[in-house]
């Protein structure tokens, strides 16, 4: 254990001998197994009731109503269960979930906002704010190109088809003056937090490094001040529990823009929220919440510095010609019986993306590497579906009941007979469902239904 780290806790924080003698004991230990229900596939009383059929022992935590804490002799492990594999449930740890929560205020908001998840990475951040404010258009944005395709498969996993992806330094977002309703701001830190995990993320801790992190931080918590509106809110979180990476940068921010930001206190108690190990049993986590008071474009400099970074985004995507339009419309009401009226298609060379939302307004201000759910592609005037096609709703059509048995052959990449079924309907493509539940999307090949499912998603 890095000493240097343990002195700079015991001493900034004023912990007794007992007390940081608890808190060393306490990195060490494994953090207690806990959930997210993904509340676009199934409801929280459905997925209670599969948990109670498969002896999972839920409890409730102090967060949202979805995230519980899970309990089980498991044959088999967590992440294996087709559950977990069909998105039904998302393995989170508990103080990860705060920064969605304490912007949400804990509250699912059915207005319509833009909201940019500026750090989206590691993801399920985006997909909780995806569920908490189901109309709003969510940018989540990632400068990590290989952490952006992790990004990608996740929301479509999830369904989260009113999230749009970029790929910028998050700094880059003062160029786009007040466009935000709100803001979500993870920041990179450095780490402390795994230490769970490792002893490997506290060797090499050192005040040197962790202030040019602070530099990074503040950056971005800078940048989001300029692009969020006035009279709205963003949240500004880290995974560790020094004071240089949180408090000091908040309170850098308030000196700087002491006339245009104000902190909202998270509780009547502190202006700020900190897990603490030894104390809430989590993992490490601060959490801090601004309000924006007054435009800072009232003043010549940063008008002339707006105007002139101000241009016009060309985008790789493209909106489908009224020939596509059709031929995807047609695909849905012939095999489904369900019209598109309510989403929006667009398309990157011959894929095909989802969302449920109108992009309109970010279309010439940013670049976009993902447009809600990749439904596949249209080739030779025809559509061909994805696995993820119809993970969003139940269909008026091309249904068919399976057993949780049936679905499990399907995961391992098997086939299974349900030719009565299949000769009742008559259609090449069918919408899986068991308990309720949307089982996603299977074909129709030599009278067997033949799973979709892409490679890394295969149960053994």
């Amino acid at each position: 254990m890095k000493q240097d780290f343990i002195n700079y806790i015991k001493n900034e924080f004023n912990f007794s001998d007992q007390e940081i003698s608890n808190f060393e004991k306490n990195l060490k230990q494994t953090l207690r197994k806990s959930i997210r229900v993904n509340t676009n596939k199934i409801s929280i009383s459905d997925f209670k009731s599969l948990a109670d059929k498969n002896n999972w022992t839920l409890e409730d935590t102090s967060l949202w109503k979805n995230i519980f804490y899970i309990d089980s002799n498991w044959d088999i492990a967590l992440w294996n269960t087709i559950e977990h594999i069909s998105w039904l449930f998302y393995i989170q740890e508990v103080s990860a979930s705060s920064s969605p929560f304490y912007l949400s205020e804990d509250k699912i908001d059915e207005k319509e906002y833009l909201i940019l998840d500026l750090s989206a990475s590691p993801w399920w951040k985006t997909t909780q704010l995806s569920e908490y404010y189901p109309h709003s258009l969510i940018i989540a944005n990632e400068i990590d190109k290989w952490r952006l395709k992790q990004l990608f498969s996740n929301l479509d996993r999830m369904s989260s088809l009113n999230v749009i992806s970029s790929n910028y330094d998050g700094r880059f977002f003062k160029n786009i003056p007040e466009l935000f309703d709100k803001i979500l701001i993870d920041a990179p830190c450095s780490w402390e937090w795994i230490s769970f995990k490792t002893d490997e993320s506290l060797k090499y801790w050192n005040i040197k490094n962790v202030k040019k992190i602070s530099k990074l931080q503040f950056g971005l918590l800078e940048s989001s001040i300029f692009s969020l509106k006035v009279w709205w809110e963003l949240v500004y979180s880290t995974c560790t529990l020094n004071k240089i990476e949180n408090e000091e940068v908040i309170e850098k921010a308030l000196e700087k823009y002491w006339d245009f930001i104000e902190i909202i206190p998270i509780s009547k108690e502190n202006n700020f929220k900190r897990n603490w190990p030894h104390r809430d049993l989590t993992g490490w986590f601060f959490v801090a919440k601004l309000r924006k008071t007054k435009s800072l474009f009232t003043t010549k400099e940063n008008k002339t510095r707006w105007k002139e970074k101000d241009v016009f985004v060309k985008q790789n995507f493209e909106k489908l010609t009224i020939n596509e339009q059709r031929i995807i419309e047609r695909f849905f009401l012939i095999n489904f019986d369900y019209s598109l009226e309510n989403n929006f298609l667009y398309k990157y060379k011959n894929d095909i993306y989802l969302s449920n939302q109108n992009i309109n307004p970010i279309w010439s201000k940013l670049f976009l590497f993902k447009i809600g759910v990749h439904i596949w592609e249209i080739k030779d005037q025809d559509f061909i579906p994805s696995f993820f096609a119809w993970t969003f709703e139940k269909f008026n059509k091309g249904l068919i009941e399976i057993t949780k048995e049936q679905l499990d052959i399907l995961y391992k990449w098997w086939e299974i007979h349900l030719l009565e079924m299949i000769n009742s309907q008559k259609n090449t493509y069918y919408q899986l469902i068991y308990n309720n539940i949307l089982a996603w999307i299977w074909k129709l090949k030599d009278n067997k239904i033949k799973s979709l499912i892409p490679s890394n998603m295969m149960r053994k």
